[in-house]
């Protein structure tokens, strides 16, 4: 399972999105993290996190594990997650998750990690409902279960999570139901936001024709951005196409990967 989607540091970017703040100090600590003022924004959250605010203590929680404004302190930090998380705060829930299922500032427990994942995904949580689905998709630590599995997946995808995108595509082309339409449909969302494993798949969906009409110069577009990411399997398809294609189609790939630019989905 990949941190940066639902894991603790996920999250601290989370920092200047929260709504305004009744507690003193969290305007204040916001405030100092806009600014990269991190000793501030520790001892301004501190403050708010030990008020009782939740959302305070969540970011209280990141800075201590980051080591943002103070050496790193991730056995304190799973305590305010756990604290925010128990007063219900979704974003906490994720992050004392991921630090449980990890084993980052206390024993690894599998179990008590995805369940935090379950009741922030209940909230509706797009990293929750992500992180949730790898676990029962992979069956780490829990019996595997794809049918709940893919109905996170959908979810966190449909929320515009590019790597829940990517991975709804791969768990549709899975037997004994494989929906290669489907996958096709998701792969393009997810590389439309630059989630690069996903370039590869597109590339050979459209050399094969598999989901979609072929079309050998956006296989080729797509093998191009992703050899640029470095995936061993678009420079195979790409090096297959150097030798298909029409030094005009060639030429349209290149300049259509050279102008290709991520943009973020919105669901």
């Amino acid at each position: 399972m990949k941190a940066p989607i639902g894991g603790a540091a996920a999250f601290a970017v989370a920092w200047l999105g929260l709504a305004t703040a009744s507690f003193a100090g969290v305007a204040e600590g916001r405030a100092a993290l806009q600014a990269g003022d991190f000793p501030t924004a520790l001892r301004e959250l501190g403050a708010a996190a030990r008020a009782g605010d939740p959302q305070a203590q969540n970011l209280y929680a990141t800075l201590l594990k980051d080591g943002a404004g103070g050496p790193p302190d991730a056995t304190a930090a799973v305590a305010w997650y756990r604290r925010a998380a128990e007063a219900g705060d979704a974003e906490a829930q994720v992050n004392l998750g991921y630090m449980l299922f990890h084993g980052q500032g206390v024993p690894r427990d599998r179990q008590g990690g995805l369940g935090w994942y379950e009741r922030a995904a209940a909230q509706g949580n797009p990293a929750a409902q992500f992180n949730a689905a790898r676990v029962y998709w992979d069956g780490d630590g829990v019996p595997r279960d794809p049918a709940r599995a893919l109905k996170l997946f959908q979810a966190a995808a449909e929320a515009g999570v590019a790597e829940a995108q990517f991975s709804y595509g791969v768990a549709l082309l899975a037997p004994p139901k494989s929906d290669a339409a489907r996958a096709f449909n998701w792969f393009s969302r997810a590389a439309r936001q630059g989630e690069a494993p996903a370039y590869a798949k597109l590339a050979a969906m459209y050399l094969l024709g598999e989901g979609i009409g072929k079309d050998p110069v956006a296989a080729q577009t797509w093998a191009l951005l992703g050899e640029a990411a470095g995936d061993p399997l678009a420079t195979q398809l790409r090096t297959k196409l150097d030798s298909d294609l029409t030094p005009e189609q060639s030429t349209a790939a290149r300049q259509q990967a050279a102008a290709f630019v991520p943009v973020r989905d919105r669901p």
